[in-house]
């Protein structure tokens, strides 16, 4: 999925910097909170942003959500359960 599909389906970005991180440079990621401490989180623009293909994890599942459909059913089932 691309950078701007986050940020439409309503992802914060995160930036982290240098002295945040002890890494050598600073980069951002994207977070969709659910509220009652469910969160998504992307991957971070460094492994994403020069490809245009971000992922996103949803707690504890195994695998990474590729597909902006499928984030875009989660935050409709979420918004329908009246959990966001």
């Amino acid at each position: 999925m691309k950078e701007e599909e986050l940020i439409e389906e309503g992802f914060e970005r995160i930036d982290v910097t240098i002295e945040e991180s002890g890494d050598k440079e600073d980069y951002y990621y994207y977070r969709y909170s659910f509220g009652r401490g469910f969160d998504m989180y992307s991957t971070e623009n460094t492994e994403s942003s020069k490809k245009n293909k971000w992922k996103v994890t949803f707690e504890d599942f195994a695998d990474n959500i590729v597909d902006i459909e499928d984030i875009q059913t989660l935050i409709a089932l979420f918004k329908k359960w009246k959990v966001i």
